[in-house]
């Protein structure tokens, strides 16, 4: 098991598993208090499971078509979505914001701030009302409750299965930006500005 993991030692408080594009990657403190192996043997249920769901997920969903959009693309779809859903929800965000997020898709906070993923330009149109939706409804609804998910049904019948395709975006996102960083890029992502990573959406902070 842990010949599969890449280990990393950053400037970090506390070590944390990762799993971004479906390889699982161990990222340590860099003051040697932690020990990879014990680590690795502590958590490995948990990792087993994740590498498991990570491998179902990418087979599932290896041949989704990653879209090519302009950030301006991004914005003006965005734009439409957000006014829509604000007047159905009666509820406006503050302030829309793009950038380049390491642990989610987006996010909604306190003060009615919406942030949004700039790698949601890779996704289909679907996916980004899903996701502009589930920051909006942030707004009245703070957190992942059962009247949240209520809600998100009511507008998104089958709202796991946008779950689910999440997961097979990230890992095929984020795989095609690991070959462009090593020159090996596919014929999925065409060439321009690169994304940084956007989201793990996978990831145990252990201790």
């Amino acid at each position: 098991m842990q010949n599969e993991i890449l280990i990393i030692y950053r400037d970090v408080k506390y070590p944390r598993i990762e799993i971004k594009t479906g390889k699982p990657v161990l990222i340590i403190p860099s003051n040697g208090k932690y020990d990879s192996a014990e680590l690795i043997s502590r958590h490995k249920n948990w990792l087993d499971k994740k590498m498991a769901f990570a491998k179902s997920i990418q087979k599932k969903y290896k041949k989704l078509k990653i879209y090519s959009r302009s950030e301006e693309e991004l914005s003006a779809l965005t734009s439409k979505i957000v006014e829509k859903f604000s007047k159905k929800l009666k509820k406006k965000p503050q302030k829309i914001i793009f950038r380049n997020m390491k642990t989610k898709w987006g996010s909604c906070g306190t003060n009615g701030r919406v942030t949004l993923n700039r790698m949601l330009k890779f996704l289909p149109p679907s996916l980004v009302r899903y996701v502009a939706f589930h920051e909006l409804l942030h707004l009245t609804i703070r957190n992942h409750n059962k009247k949240f998910w209520l809600a998100m049904s009511q507008e998104f019948k089958n709202y796991p299965k946008y779950e689910e395709k999440l997961f097979g975006y990230w890992f095929l996102v984020n795989k095609a930006n690991e070959a462009l960083e090593n020159n090996h890029a596919p014929n999925l992502i065409k060439p321009q500005p690169k994304p940084r990573y956007a989201q793990v959406i996978i990831a145990e902070e252990l201790g």
